[in-house]
């Protein structure tokens, strides 16, 4: 086994540096905007509805709206309701889009102790899979991205032979070991049940990174409808940006509370002795080293909120190589995971709404100063610091950003943040809640699931979390089989 993980480590796509050997793999969301269902009931901070009405649930599940959107109740299991723009006690579900996606989720936290749990696998035979999601209102359906260029279905557990969509000869192929260029990131939009839109993000042929989007096909179901000749395809891309040196470039797409699309895109590319050569990451005139946020539903218009004086798509900067991140279902809270160099891995947590953040690179790395002389300085308090960060001294050497889980089949589970490492394959898990994290020193973790899990030997190269409409999550692993986390 370790020989063929050794294997096929040397093709990762995750940048990180470990001794010996440099691994570089780059690098869901919900929506507050446009018609749809409203948010939920629970406790703690709701979710909210892909209608305009907002919902900021109190601790008490009160849900206060504060927009005009028509959306589909959603009803928690204690005293009331929960609508859009209106109010609702309890701790039940949340039916509708929440902060991630359609579904039923549970934002209740009953606490208790986590029971042992098992990795169950889903689908093998997979090519070099990066990512897996589901359709925002279907769990059942799940879509595994192919680095390749491919996007697989499966459906009724089942592997479909036909690719749900097929742009391999616009993807640029992995060309030699440590290749971090391919199909990176999918996100479906939040009402793609009705209007079938969805969105790509990968490397071209032509030396770009493209944002594109593609619709579902108006006659099957299982099918994305194709692009014919360039000129479709330029009007179905939502911006390009060069690539630079070809390794760091981000991957993750999500989209968020407040209906935008989130778009995570690394700093360009360089080496350890030299991180980020053209400071991209304090320079909030570029694309890269960023969370971008854009309207996917009046493009190219940019949302009110973000960064001012900069690139107008740019929402946070400072990231080296955001490869994952992911909004908690029902809080709305932002978890990143920043892909490190030769020192920290970091887990950076943004409470919803709070953008225009600066996490520091390449200013600072994890707690570790960088580059005094550069602006803004490493003491500045204009820098965000990491909540959780860890070196590579125990063979981890590429943080995987995961989910917080919001699943019924593990109530225990609930409202924990679980991320792991593609070097190690190690996983943990910790609470982030009210701007504290257990445990609360940033080196600490958090609980190791490594050995119940058993994924130091069963998964090689864990590439990705993924996360349903129903709010389980799943473990993608880069040699080609994708797993859920169940309890045993």
């Amino acid at each position: 086994m370790m020989d063929q993980k050794r294997f096929l480590l040397s093709f990762v796509p995750i940048a990180a540096a470990v001794v010996g050997l440099s691994f570089t793999l780059n690098g869901c969301g919900g929506n507050d905007a446009g018609p749809g269902s409203g948010g939920s009931g629970g406790a703690g901070p709701g979710g909210t509805g892909t209608g305009g009405g907002a919902t900021t649930g109190a601790s008490t599940g009160t849900s206060a709206g504060t927009g005009t959107g028509t959306g589909t109740p959603t009803t928690g299991s204690g005293a009331g309701p929960a609508t859009s723009g209106t109010t609702g006690a309890g701790a039940g579900p949340a039916t509708g889009t929440g902060a991630g996606g359609h579904g039923t989720i549970e934002c209740d936290e009953p606490g208790g102790t986590v029971p042992p749990l098992k990795l169950t696998e889903v689908a093998s035979g997979l090519s070099h899979p990066l990512f897996v999601t589901s359709e925002p209102e279907d769990p059942s359906r799940l879509y595994v991205v192919e680095q390749g260029g491919t996007i697989r279905l499966i459906t009724g557990g089942v592997l479909q032979s036909a690719p749900f969509l097929d742009i391999t000869a616009d993807v640029q192929q992995v060309q030699y070991d440590q290749d971090e260029r391919g199909l990176l990131g999918l996100a479906f939009h939040p009402q793609y049940a009705t209007n079938g839109r969805f969105f790509v993000y990968h490397n071209t042929r032509s030396r770009t990174l493209a944002l594109r989007e593609f619709k579902r096909s108006a006659t099957n179901p299982d099918q994305a409808e194709p692009q014919q000749g360039q000129e479709e395809k330029d009007q179905n891309t939502l911006f390009s940006i060069p690539v630079l040196v070809g390794n760091h470039n981000g991957g993750m797409l999500a989209f968020g509370p407040d209906g935008m699309l989130y778009v995570g895109v690394g700093d360009g590319g360089g080496d350890s002795s030299n991180p980020d050569p053209d400071n991209n990451g304090q320079n909030i005139e570029v694309k890269y080293a960023k969370i971008l946020r854009l309207d996917v539903n009046n493009h190219p218009t940019p949302p009110a909120g973000n960064v001012s004086g900069g690139d107008p798509y740019v929402w946070d900067y400072g990231l080296r190589n955001p490869w994952r991140f992911s909004f908690d279902r029902c809080r709305g809270d932002l978890y990143i995971g920043d892909v490190g160099g030769r020192l920290f891995e970091e887990i950076n947590i943004e409470p919803r709404g709070q953008g225009n953040k600066n996490y520091g690179w390449s200013v600072t790395e994890g707690a570790t100063c960088l580059k005094d002389g550069q602006a803004p300085g490493c003491a500045s308090p204009a820098i965000t610091p990491p909540v959780k960060r860890f070196d590579h001294d125990n063979g981890d050497g590429s943080v995987t950003g995961g989910y917080v889980y919001r699943g019924s089949k593990i109530p225990a589970l609930r409202g924990k943040y679980l991320y792991g490492d593609f070097a190690s394959d190690r996983v943990w898990m910790f609470t982030w809640k009210d701007g504290v994290a257990t445990p609360a020193m940033p080196t600490e973790l958090g609980t190791s699931l490594s050995q119940d899990l058993d994924s130091v030997s069963t998964i090689e190269g864990l590439a990705s979390f993924g996360e349903d409409a129903a709010g389980e999550l799943y473990i993608v692993s880069y040699g080609g089989t994708i797993f859920r986390i169940d309890p045993e």
